[in-house]
């Protein structure tokens, strides 16, 4: 008879490969080293994880959810342009707090090993996804399609993110000027 799972493990085995990615890459990341970090023998790794893939996926969503999970005062009811500050606020202040997720994040997006089909929508993306549909009614890019908005919204904080961590001097300059930018991407205004 198998053993319980832990959930101490599991989350072990997911945090440990958090590091060990944002270390290594996820090319370079076997899986005894997130083994070995995790302080668990590989084949405990398995017990919880049927591939590397398998991983991969779980922390992706775990991540996503994480973001979702820092949303509870979200403004449901203001404007698109006002949820959409939000969101960037709250992504730049991820990237501050914890660079590493956004590197991973990155690194797994970028994977190939990732299906759509097998994602839930992460309450953020939900809510981007609406208010950027929101803010392009009426304007050119009413027919562009909504994720591509969200993508190039991701991709511009991401790039914020990256030039405050290198010039932190000028974060709030960043910030304010980024967010310009993509509303008046979308609005024309």
């Amino acid at each position: 008879m198998s053993r319980p799972r832990s959930e101490s493990k599991r989350r072990a085995i997911l945090d440990a490969a958090l590091q060990v990615f944002a270390e290594r890459g996820i090319a370079n990341s076997p899986t005894w080293a997130i083994s070995k970090a995790a302080r668990v023998a590989e084949g405990s790794l398995f017990t919880y994880f049927e591939t590397k893939d398998d991983l991969m996926g779980e922390l992706y969503r775990e991540l996503r959810q994480e973001f979702s999970r820092n949303l509870e005062d979200f403004p449901h009811e203001a404007d698109a342009k006002t949820r959409l500050r939000y969101i960037w606020d709250k992504y730049l202040d991820l990237g501050a707090e914890h660079p590493d997720h956004l590197k991973v994040l990155a690194q797994l997006r970028a994977s190939g090993k990732l299906f759509k089909e097998n994602e839930t929508p992460a309450f953020a993306f939900v809510a981007v996804l609406k208010a950027t549909h929101e803010a392009v009614l009426g304007t050119e890019l009413e027919s562009a399609p909504p994720e591509l908005l969200v993508l190039m919204l991701r991709s511009q904080a991401e790039m914020a993110i990256d030039f405050i961590q290198a010039n932190p001097e000028s974060a709030e300059i960043c910030r304010e000027v980024g967010f310009r930018m993509v509303w008046m991407g979308l609005t024309g205004k």
